[in-house]
């Protein structure tokens, strides 16, 4: 109960007094996360009284963490949004607390009043917090049943904090304090449905390398066989969520998770509960784009040779024997040879495999629109959109739009042409007997051999049709010109094409260079050339790169780490 000494005067509080609304408007500022009422609000009035200290200048500051620190109840966006609201609903009921305590108009003469409790709820009803006020005169206490009544008057019903519902009602130093009584449940929103594939969508290219560094081509298979009726992903659908509940009981909805839509591509199906995709036909199953699609795989049992003839087909092929001389084979997707080729020409639309090798003769052409693997590459040339590995290269042509890789087995790169646009790795370049080897690095090589093989046409197609010109008019002439015409017009938009696609190739900066030649040993007799600049190999040199900088050509100085990994893999 609180006497009020003699010395305290409350007329600047009563109502219709000038000073009231000045009181009742004054502004509160909020700090970090504590609200601070100024001496002249209603409620440091109140604690004032409570203490019997009038006009005591000292601030009041409401903590809304309740003390609770570094690990707040509530985030900092509600409480940003709540000071406002919780300011002028204060305001409000400590005015009118005091206007009670004064009814009579005679500051002599102060009613009864019980303990006052002042109970805010956040806008959306997820918190609640207290605020106790001591009673005034012959006034009581609040039990914990009128405490319990209280809630319930005001409809705060859920998440109520009930350890200290109980302590709070004989808890003494409660008073002008915020006590968090409440918390509503946010409502958790659905897992969006999601996708679990039981084929990779990239195949790794891991070639098995036992410790001689001798690798094993045959277990490369980049084809992943797939049968009929087997599951290629698993469609998890999309969960409802869990509803939350404001203070007051109130349900609120949760959001329901998206469905995911489902990777399905070609030759493919869904199982009766649309939970799972399924291979519609036995072939090759394959991640493209955004879906998954089922190739046919085309096994031939046999060898391949000239007198088969002309081997085209939509999807993979997998040759469980040799390719002859004469033979030629084009497939849409990948090839795999599990022997041996000779003199021949083979094109696959994405990757290529050759595991026992390829015995060119001068004559034989591979190509392949991704990567190309073989055991050995001897006297051939090699046209691959993405990377070349190999066990040794030796007299060979060859265009990479990635990096060559010649580090298992032998290790060896020897005569001709190595064109890369990145990168060429090998343990050996260059031989004893100082074997002409050349190494072009920068560019795009597949490209650059196709724009001057385009401009060759469009020269001899403009000669043929001057020569048509220069004959007699007739039908067949007419004829022949449309025709000469028309072809010279493909190729020069093939050109065109090519060109502009060759100027936005620009090359690297000089701290984003990565070409170079990497290699344990290299002999002389090799020459490297990047852009427009080339070094002559003069000496044998061990564990070297060979780059540009500054605008030249030549050796590259190693930490221990990278010339460690220049080492041949078998001396690891």
């Amino acid at each position: 109960m609180t006497d009020f000494p003699q010395a305290w005067n409350p007329h600047h509080l009563m109502p219709g007094s000038q000073t009231e609304e000045a009181h009742t408007d004054a502004t509160a500022r909020r700090t970090a996360h504590e609200i601070s009422f100024p001496p002249v609000h209603p409620i440091c009035a109140l604690r004032d009284l409570w203490l019997s200290t009038p006009s005591s200048g000292v601030p009041l500051r409401l903590d809304l963490l309740c003390g609770q620190g570094d690990n707040p109840l509530l985030p900092e966006d509600i409480l940003s949004r709540e000071d406002a609201p919780f300011v002028i609903s204060l305001t409000r009921f400590t005015t009118k607390r005091i206007q009670q305590i004064f009814k009579s108009g005679d500051s002599n003469a102060v009613a009864d009043l019980n303990e006052g409790i002042f109970l805010y709820l956040t806008s959306d009803g997820m918190a609640a917090w207290l605020l106790f006020l001591p009673p005034v005169g012959e006034g009581s206490p609040l039990t914990e049943e009128q405490l319990e009544q209280a809630l319930a008057r005001r409809g705060v019903i859920y998440g109520v904090d009930k350890h200290l519902l109980a302590q709070l009602p004989t808890m003494p130093q409660r008073y002008f304090r915020l006590f968090h009584i409440a918390d509503g449940a946010p409502p958790v929103p659905g897992e969006d449905g999601s996708i679990v594939d039981h084929y990779p969508r990239t195949p790794q290219a891991d070639l098995s390398v036992d410790e001689l560094a001798q690798a094993d081509y045959e277990t490369l298979r980049l084809v992943q066989d797939i049968h009929q009726g087997d599951v290629i992903c698993e469609i998890l659908p999309p969960t409802r969520g869990v509803p939350g509940n404001t203070v007051t009981g109130r349900l609120i909805p949760a959001k329901p998770g998206n469905p995911v839509q489902a990777p399905q591509g070609r030759n493919t199906t869904f199982s009766e509960d649309g939970r799972f995709l399924l291979a519609a036909l036995d072939g090759h199953v394959e991640f493209t784009g955004q879906s998954f699609q089922v190739k046919p795989v085309l096994e031939i049992t046999g060898d391949v040779s000239g007198d088969t003839g002309i081997v085209n087909f939509l999807g993979d092929i997998h040759i469980h024997g040799d390719v002859f001389r004469g033979a030629t084979i084009r497939a849409m997707g990948s090839i795999q040879i599990d022997g041996v080729m000779e003199d021949c020409s083979i094109e696959a639309g994405q990757d290529l495999v050759v595991s026992s090798g390829v015995q060119g003769q001068d004559h034989g052409v591979i190509q392949a629109h991704r990567s190309v693997y073989a055991k050995y590459l001897e006297h051939c040339r090699v046209y691959a959109q993405g990377s070349v590995q190999s066990d040794c290269v030796i007299d060979c042509e060859v265009y990479s739009n990635g990096t060559v890789r010649v580090r298992t087995g032998r290790g060896v790169i020897i005569g001709g042409t190595i064109r890369a646009a990145q990168e060429v790795d090998a343990a050996t370049v260059g031989s004893k007997a100082e074997h002409a080897t050349t190494i072009i690095l920068g560019g795009m090589p597949c490209e650059d051999l196709e724009r001057r093989q385009i401009q060759a046409e469009v020269e001899a197609a403009e000669a043929a049709l001057q020569a048509l010109e220069d004959t007699p008019e007739s039908l067949d002439r007419n004829q022949a010109l449309s025709k000469q015409r028309m072809g010279l017009y493909v190729a020069q938009m093939k050109l065109k094409r090519l060109e502009k696609s060759a100027m936005q190739h620009l090359p690297p900066t000089p701290d984003q260079d990565h070409r170079r030649l990497n290699c344990g040993e290299i002999y002389p007799g090799t020459v490297v050339t990047i852009d427009h600049a080339s070094y002559r190999v003069s000496r044998v040199m061990q564990k070297c790169a060979i780059g540009l900088k500054n605008g030249l050509v030549g050796p590259m100085r190693f930490s221990e780490k990278e010339a460690s990994s220049l080492d041949p893999p078998h001396a690891k």
